[in-house]
């Protein structure tokens, strides 16, 4: 535990001593905040139209939760497709690359350590960032009073959102260090790691159309699929098992591949 906890705390000192985590925290936050507002506004016309038509639109059926934070949730695990690649493609790639991984391994540090450290730090970065959108709740529970009756924010699903977040964080954390565990080239490693990510995500366009069988299949796949159904409230045994196994798979085809790399 001693030597991952040293290698945790040398890729942190690595993430915030360089720009990468302050960008990771930069594109996230202003992309989601893009998107928060643009769902507020989609808010507020429903509203408006649940008004002016009641009979159209229930407005007792209109709240905060649902349509602004639960796509929110969806939105910001789509951001990390695209970040994620960024933040992951150094952390074994650059020390195949400077030859530090030679060195590595000849320490009294095991291919676990190694990988756990790595991945705790990255995964630090990931909460972290996960941590400031809690803001948008947040703003919504102290300004959307007006919004109906109760509570304006239902804090149960906001939580299982977040934490189908963390899970997904993860598991592209473990995604992309395995990726970059098997090559010395930075470039590759984001490029490679973004089309498994991306292929993780639209996995539920596969069994489009096809049968049933195939398109259940796909859907359990699929990221989004169970992001979302965290996202609206529901905390299923499958949901958390999906992002647990990716995690695991991710974490110990790492560490085989640097077990291997020792004994080549």
């Amino acid at each position: 535990m001693r030597n991952t906890l040293a290698i945790a705390r040398k890729e942190l000192n690595v993430y915030f001593t360089t720009p990468m985590a302050y960008v990771m925290f930069c594109c996230t936050t202003v992309i989601s905040s893009y998107m928060f507002i643009a769902f507020i506004q989609q808010y507020t016309r429903y509203s408006i139209y649940a008004m002016k038509a009641p009979q159209m639109i229930d407005p007792t059926r209109l709240n905060l939760t649902d349509l602004v934070m639960a796509p929110l949730v969806g939105n910001i695990g789509i951001i990390f497709v695209f970040v994620m690649p960024f933040l992951t493609m150094r952390l074994l790639a650059e020390e195949k690359r400077q030859h530090t991984m030679e060195l590595l391994m000849t320490t009294p540090v095991r291919p676990t350590e190694i990988v756990l450290g790595k991945f705790l730090a990255c995964f630090g970065v990931v909460a972290l960032t996960v941590g400031f959108t809690l803001l948008y709740p947040a703003m919504l529970q102290l300004y959307g009073g007006s919004a109906g009756a109760g509570a304006p924010v239902e804090w149960r699903t906001v939580f299982s959102g977040y934490l189908g977040l963390l899970g997904w964080g993860a598991a592209t954390v473990a995604i992309g260090l395995f990726v970059s565990s098997l090559t010395e080239n930075q470039a590759v490693a984001a490029l490679v790691t973004f089309a498994v990510l991306l292929l993780t995500w639209l996995a539920g366009l596969v069994g489009h159309g096809a049968g049933e069988a195939l398109q259940q299949v796909s859907n359990d796949l699929s990221s989004i699929t169970h992001l979302r159904g965290m996202a609206g409230g529901e905390i299923a045994l499958k949901d958390l098992l999906y992002f647990a196994s990716l995690t695991v798979l991710g974490l110990f085809l790492t560490q085989r591949a640097i077990e291997s790399q020792r004994w080549s």
